[in-house]
């Protein structure tokens, strides 16, 4: 068989171009879609990133919250009445605690903090981000369509205000025998504790004041708890739809390579975080002295002689005045800023990993 004539070059060409013209023509398989997780499933991730952005800024903020806690109670468990302040200094108070237990007793108290934070920030973002779902769409649920800024339809502070009161009545009620607990152990004199850990206090306090004594000071919580968060996610998030859509903030946003959506920096998250915290604390921070006294009031006195919240705020104003409602507020305000910037940027960088 004699050896076949190779084609023109002109032909070659031709047939390469055609060939490509082809092949651009032909359809080709599109990169099959990530697949959506059920609501069940996005829901659990929800409460991850909750939970985890809650004890990460627990623990970075826990010798500030100690502080702030003894600087509130310090009056009725100091056996020394001419000393009503627990310190003069946040850095004389932080000295005192160390000096008393060592560097770790700042974090006293910190695991049972973590253990009723984790199911509180969890359960407070997952219904902040349900109560949203229910009122604005199920497309709520993967909050994309808060973060692009191209969107038309906006969440109303209407509806922020009413899912921030939900989440943190519902993450309250649902946790605050923890919460309770971790208050006793952190406020425990050294030498002088009265529960040896988290077991032995639940024990202890079901033993000596009923059930009904792990929900004492539930009511001025509550009054803490609601305002708080509702004010919070409302400042930040009309912050967040506000640098989203304004382009004086376009350097501090950050784009989604895959989705072209935008996001919020790490300056951004950080700041709205902190600025929503300051806002909420400030406002609320009256009733929760009264809260973290009537939490210990079981700890320290007879039941004759515990207060209702009523009582327990008319004898501290006749008392201390208005500014004993403000006992602890220059710790809590230090410890707002890198507290609640934290849990708001461990919580957006955990969502954009997990439910993107």
């Amino acid at each position: 068989m004699g050896r076949q004539t190779p084609q023109p070059l002109v032909r070659r060409l031709t047939s390469t171009v055609e060939d490509e013209e082809q092949r651009s023509r032909t359809p080709t398989t599109a990169p099959a879609e990530k697949k959506k997780d059920s609501r069940a499933i996005e829901a659990l991730k929800q409460l991850f990133c909750g939970g985890m952005a809650g004890s990460v800024a627990k623990t970075v903020t826990a010798p500030l919250s100690r502080l702030t806690i003894l600087y509130q109670v310090h009056p009725m468990v100091t056996t020394k009445e001419n000393r009503p302040k627990f310190s003069m200094t946040i850095r004389g108070g932080l000295y005192k605690i160390v000096e008393r237990g060592g560097l770790m007793s700042l974090w006293t108290g910190n695991g049972t903090s973590c253990l009723h934070r984790f199911p509180f920030s969890a359960i407070n973002f997952w219904c902040y981000e349900g109560v949203l779902d229910l009122l604005n769409g199920p497309q709520r649920l993967s909050d994309d369509d808060e973060d692009d800024s191209s969107n038309s339809r906006e969440v109303s502070t209407v509806s922020r205000l009413v899912a921030g009161a939900v989440a943190g009545t519902t993450a309250c009620v649902a946790c605050y025998p923890l919460d309770l607990v971790r208050t006793r152990l952190t406020t425990q004199l050294e030498g002088r504790e009265t529960y040896r850990g988290i077991t032995d206090a639940f024990s202890k306090i079901v033993r000596n004041e009923g059930f009904i004594g792990l929900y004492s000071g539930l009511g001025p919580t509550l009054m803490v708890a609601v305002p708080n968060f509702s004010i919070s996610w409302v400042v930040y998030g009309s912050l967040k739809e506000y640098a989203l859509e304004d382009e004086l903030f376009y350097n501090l946003r950050k784009v989604d390579i895959e989705t072209g959506k935008e996001r919020l920096g790490f300056a951004l998250t950080l700041g709205f975080g902190a600025a929503s915290g300051t806002l909420s604390t400030l406002v609320t921070f009256p009733f929760d002295t009264v809260r973290r006294r009537m939490q210990i009031q079981g700890q320290h006195f007879a039941p004759n002689e515990r207060l209702s919240g009523v009582e327990m705020i008319r004898t501290l104003l006749i008392r201390d005045g208005v500014k004993g409602f403000y006992r602890g507020l220059k710790p809590e305000v230090l410890k707002v800023v890198p507290m609640v910037g934290t849990m708001f940027t461990v919580y957006e960088m955990l969502k954009e990993k997990l439910l993107t």
